[in-house]
């Protein structure tokens, strides 16, 4: 089986559809001989904020020189990106190789899985494989029941909890928080970021009842000296860490998550050596494509990964930094069906001069048009576009030397014009 063929043998697997429990990912993990069990691994969940953490700690870990296997979701860049060790994708010959030995499940009309479920069997498989020293994991959808949740926890992490998801994970912030804390382990400590007082004292029973410490980040302090468009500098003001670190994510809503990832650390040096130098050198060398990532400086071009009300209204503090001028603003927008986009286009939509609608190629997407009538009814000046391709072009069609142009509302839409903007380079 080649790489092509091995796609091909993905695309009948429901995709947009969430099958919760872990039955199916435990069929494929015994089935590969339980590779999952082969390495401990770092577990993190949360609304926003997870895949920084995952960034930032993998890179830390690796300069550390450990061998680190990364899992993440989705894939931004490469259908393979979301599966790495020390920063390198899995090869199409390994991907191929691992389809292939998961072949007869693929088949099972009964209770097929879902492609997250088979991409991590296959990460874990991979990380077996390649006999990584840990592994950091990103789950999919909530924690409780997702198919990251039967890894070997050393740490386990809760970044932040928002009402996302609320058809599956609930209507409520203590519902939604009872799903993600479910990572929490036995004797596993369980690092929590700035959550509501709901959120933590749904997080505190969890670790209760699984008999667990519950560690907050309170005593990690941070003070941001400097900041631009390439890094953002910081003071920390705990004695056994370094006194300074620089990232190259310049957002301000990255300064929880860093606190988060120091935290981590702290726990890690218990049973792991991790020096000063490699914190600082790991992560001032952090690789997150999508958040907050500069494609342009003239005019500037810049793409988020927001894609829920929380994490819009972090955007929208980073706009007034980084684009003081509201005249100049200028925004690429499109969103996902089962997201809450009218919250979403009301905290931002305002801030920019115009807004040009938009929809990715996701079976999840909503038509462009289902957002004009709320650019209407904020008398926004917007137009209609039926595609990123579409969407793009008519917006840089637009855009002077000294404008801004941010491209957000979903992953979706920030991978394609991501790929776009690249191969204009």
């Amino acid at each position: 089986m080649n790489y092509i063929e091995a796609r091909r043998a993905l695309e009948g697997l429901p995709s947009t559809e969430v099958k919760p429990g872990l039955d199916r990912i435990v069929r494929l993990l015994e089935h590969l001989g339980h590779p999952e069990r082969e390495f401990p691994a770092i577990h993190v969940a949360g609304t926003n904020g997870k895949g920084s953490v995952v960034a930032m700690l993998s890179s830390v870990l690796t300069h550390a020189g450990y061998r680190i296997g990364r899992f993440t979701s989705p894939d931004l860049i490469d259908f393979r990106d979301r599966i790495s060790v020390d920063g390198e994708w899995i090869s199409k010959k390994e991907f191929s190789q691992q389809v292939d030995q998961i072949l007869p499940f693929l088949t099972d009309t009964q209770d097929p899985p879902t492609l997250f479920e088979v991409l991590t069997a296959i990460a874990f498989s991979h990380f077996a494989k390649r006999k990584v020293d840990l592994a950091v994991v990103e789950v999919g959808l909530g924690g409780r029941y997702d198919a990251t949740n039967v890894v070997q926890s050393m740490l386990t992490i809760l970044t932040t909890v928002g009402m996302d998801h609320t058809a599956l994970l609930g209507d409520t912030i203590e519902k939604i928080a009872w799903e993600k804390a479910g990572i929490a382990k036995e004797s596993v400590p369980f690092i929590i970021g700035d959550l509501s007082p709901q959120a933590e004292g749904v997080a505190q029973k969890e670790c209760e009842r699984v008999g667990t410490e519950l560690v907050n980040v309170t005593d990690i302090t941070l003070k941001r000296s400097s900041y631009g468009l390439d890094f953002a500098a910081y003071e920390v003001g705990v004695s056994s860490l370094p006194k300074s670190v620089k990232i190259p994510l310049v957002a301000t809503y990255q300064q929880e998550n860093l606190r988060l990832v120091l935290k981590a650390i702290t726990e890690l040096r218990r049973g792991l050596e991790i020096a000063d130098e490699a914190i600082v050198s790991g992560l001032a060398s952090t690789e997150w494509p999508g958040r907050f990532e500069v494609m342009s400086r003239e005019p500037l071009i810049i793409l988020d990964g927001a894609h829920n009300p929380h994490a819009m209204r972090a955007l929208a503090t980073e706009v007034k930094t980084f684009f003081p001028q509201s005249d100049k603003r200028q925004l690429l927008f499109g969103v996902l069906a089962d997201k809450e986009y009218g919250a979403m286009a009301r905290t931002l939509f305002s801030l920019f001069s115009r807004v040009t609608l938009t929809s990715s190629h996701s079976p999840r997407a909503l038509p462009a048009d289902r957002l004009a009538g709320i650019a209407a009814d904020m008398s926004v000046d917007y137009g209609l576009t039926g595609s990123v391709t579409e969407g793009l072009a008519t917006a840089q069609a637009r855009l002077r030397p000294d404008d801004a142009l941010l491209i957000t509302g979903s992953l979706t839409v920030v991978r394609e014009a991501r790929a776009l903007l690249v191969k204009k380079q």
